[in-house]
C-alpha cells in the first residue's frame, strides 16, 4: 500500500464509523468493517438486524475504475460514494446496484428499518428497558420564580408527599428502609413544612420585629424538614425536637467595645440545634465549645468559635454595596473565576487537565496570601495579580484531580441577587449560606426580644445606619431562603429560568 492509498484509507474509515456506522448503531444494527482495500479506495462494511444483513461498498471517490464498481456490484446491496457525483456514468456503467452519495444514507436506514418491522413494530431492537421512575422535579420556569418555589415546597404539607420524597431519597442512594421509619420521617417533614410555611407567610405582613422572629423560626422549621427528608438525617420529629432541648446551640453576649450593634457577640455551642444542623451539613463541629462564656474577657475574637454581628453581616454577597457603606469592616467572601490566560487556551480539542488556574478577587482588599491558605481549599501557587479590576486580586493552582471542573472542589454561593461567591466559613466550618443566614437571624431576634437597649439605637437612635442594613437582609432573605431551602429538601440544585430566556424549555 503506497502512502497516498493508505492515507486516503484511513480518511475514509473515519468516515464510515462517523457517517454510516454510527447511525446504524443508534437504531441498533450490528456494524463491522468487511474488508479493506487500498488499491481500489474502497472499504466494506457489513449490517445486522434482527434476520436481516446487508453489505455497503463505501468509495472514496466517484472516479474509480468500472471494474472495481463491477465488482462491488456482485457483492454488496449498496454502493455509497464519500464524494459528490462527477460523470458518474462515465465510471459505473453496466451494474445494477444503486449508487447514491453519503448524504442520502439516512434514506436506507429507514428503508432497512422498514423491511425487517413486523408490521408498525420495529424488530431487532432492546428488550422493554428498566423505568427510572419520575422524581420530583428541579427544574422551575416561572415569570415569578418564587412564586412557584413556594408552590413546590407546600405540596409536602400532605404526609403523602412527603412520604414519596422520603423514599425518593433513599432510592437515589440505593439505601434500603423499613415502612416504620418512612412513616415517622414523613409525619414529621409535612408538619414542619406546614410550620415553615406558616412562620414565612406570617411575617411577610409582621413589622420589622415580629417579621425576624418569624423568619428565624421558620428557618429552624426547613431546616429540621431538610433533616428529615435526607436518610442520613432525624428518624422522627422528636428525635429534632431532642436536639432543641440543649438549646439552640448559640448564645450571645454583649459587644466587647464601643459599638453595641457590630461587636454583638455570637458565639456556637457542643450542644444543642445548629450543632446538629451544622455537622449535618458537613461543618466540622468538633471544636464547638461545651459552654459559653461567663464574663466579658473570658471572651476570645480571635478563636473560630466566637465571631460578631457584623461580621455575620459581611458573609451576605447579596448586601456588598450597602454593606461598604453601612461599615468599614472587610467582607468575607471571593470571587474565584477561571483564569484564561494562565491556562493557555480555552480550545475544546485540548485534553482538560485536572488542574486549572483561577483568579480570586477581593473586593474588600483586605486579604493576604496567608489568608487564602488558610482557607483549606485545594489551592496552590498563590500569589498576587495585578488587574484592571476593583479589589485585591490573586492568581492560584486549583487541583481537582477526581473532578472535571474545578469549581466542583470549591462551593460556591449563587442567588438571584449576586454573582458565584466564595464565602470564608464563619465558626472556623461554617460555610452554608442557610446556616450563616440563621445564626444571624437568632443575634436580631435576641436584640429584639432581650436586649431593647440596643435595639432601640438601631431603630431610632446612633446605630439607625444599620436599620436600612437588616431590611435589605430580610428581604434578600425571604427571596433566596426558600429556594435554598427546597435544594436540601431535594438534595438538588434548583434551576430556576423565565419564559423566553436563553434556558427557558421551548
Amino acid at each position: 500500500m503506497d502512502s497516498v492509498n493508505g492515507t486516503r484509507l484511513e480518511i475514509l474509515e473515519a468516515s464510515a464509523k462517523r457517517d454510516i456506522i454510527v447511525p446504524f448503531e443508534k437504531h441498533n444494527w450490528e456494524c463491522f468493517i468487511d474488508g479493506k482495500f487500498p488499491n481500489g479506495e474502497y472499504i466494506v462494511i457489513k449490517l445486522k438486524k434482527s434476520y436481516a444483513e446487508f453489505k455497503i461498498g463505501f468509495l472514496y471517490t466517484c472516479a474509480t475504475a468500472n471494474g472495481i464498481y463491477k465488482v462491488l456490484d456482485q457483492t454488496v446491496d449498496l454502493i455509497v460514494l464519500d464524494s459528490e457525483f462527477y460523470h458518474l456514468e462515465s465510471y459505473a456503467y453496466g451494474i445494477k446496484t444503486e449508487i447514491i452519495e453519503k448524504s442520502s444514507i439516512q434514506s436506507y436506514l429507514i428503508k432497512w428499518n422498514s423491511l425487517i418491522s413486523d408490521g408498525k413494530i420495529s424488530s431487532g431492537g432492546p428488550e422493554k428497558p428498566r423505568i427510572k421512575a419520575k422524581e420530583f422535579t428541579s427544574y422551575i420556569q416561572s415569570e415569578n420564580p418564587i412564586k412557584q418555589i413556594w408552590s413546590r415546597i407546600r405540596q409536602f404539607r400532605t404526609k403523602g408527599l412527603s412520604k414519596k420524597l422520603v423514599i425518593e431519597r433513599y432510592t437515589l442512594k440505593g439505601l434500603s428502609y423499613s415502612n416504620d421509619v418512612i412513616q415517622s420521617k414523613a409525619e414529621g417533614l409535612a408538619f414542619c413544612i406546614q410550620n415553615g410555611c406558616d412562620y414565612f407567610q406570617a411575617a411577610n405582613e409582621q413589622k420589622l420585629n415580629q417579621r425576624i422572629v418569624s423568619l428565624y423560626y421558620g428557618a429552624i422549621a426547613f431546616a429540621s424538614a431538610e433533616m428529615l427528608a435526607s436518610p442520613d438525617g432525624s428518624k422522627s420529629l422528636a428525635e429534632v425536637e431532642s436536639m432543641t432541648k440543649f438549646g439552640h446551640g448559640l448564645y450571645t453576649f454583649d459587644s466587647i467595645d464601643d459599638n453595641s450593634f457590630e461587636g454583638f457577640v455570637v458565639g456556637v455551642l457542643s450542644n444543642g440545634f445548629f450543632k446538629k444542623w451544622a455537622e449535618f451539613l458537613g461543618a466540622d463541629v468538633s471544636l464547638f465549645p461545651a459552654k459559653k462564656p461567663k464574663k466579658a474577657s473570658d471572651i476570645d475574637l480571635s478563636k473560630n468559635e466566637v465571631t460578631t454581628l457584623i461580621e455575620l453581616f459581611s458573609r451576605i454577597p447579596e448586601l456588598e454595596d450597602l454593606f461598604l457603606l453601612v461599615t468599614d469592616t472587610p467582607v468575607n467572601w471571593l470571587t474565584f473565576n477561571h483564569d484564561s490566560e494562565a491556562n493557555g487556551s480555552f480550545a475544546f480539542n485540548n485534553v482538560r487537565l485536572r488542574e486549572t488556574y483561577v483568579t480570586i478577587n477581593d473586593i474588600s482588599c483586605s486579604k493576604s496570601k496567608e489568608d487564602i491558605v488558610a482557607l483549606s481549599l485545594p489551592l496552590d501557587q498563590i500569589e498576587y495579580q495585578a488587574s484592571e479590576y476593583p479589589g485585591l486580586n490573586f492568581k492560584a493552582l486549583v487541583n481537582h484531580p477526581n473532578d472535571e471542573y474545578w469549581h466542583e472542589v470549591i462551593k460556591q454561593h449563587r442567588s438571584p441577587y449576586a454573582g458565584s461567591t466564595f464565602i470564608i466559613p464563619a465558626f472556623g466550618s461554617v460555610g452554608e449560606y442557610k446556616a450563616i443566614c440563621l445564626a444571624l437571624l437568632y443575634s436580631l431576634s435576641i436584640l429584639v426580644r432581650y436586649r431593647p437597649s440596643i435595639w432601640r439605637e438601631v431603630v431610632s437612635g446612633k446605630h439607625e445606619n444599620y436599620l436600612v442594613l437588616i431590611e435589605e437582609f430580610l428581604d434578600v432573605y425571604e427571596r433566596i431562603a426558600p429556594q435554598e431551602f427546597f435544594e436540601g429538601l431535594l438534595s438538588k440544585e434548583i434551576h430556576v429560568t423565565q419564559p423566553g430566556s436563553l434556558f427557558a424549555q421551548v
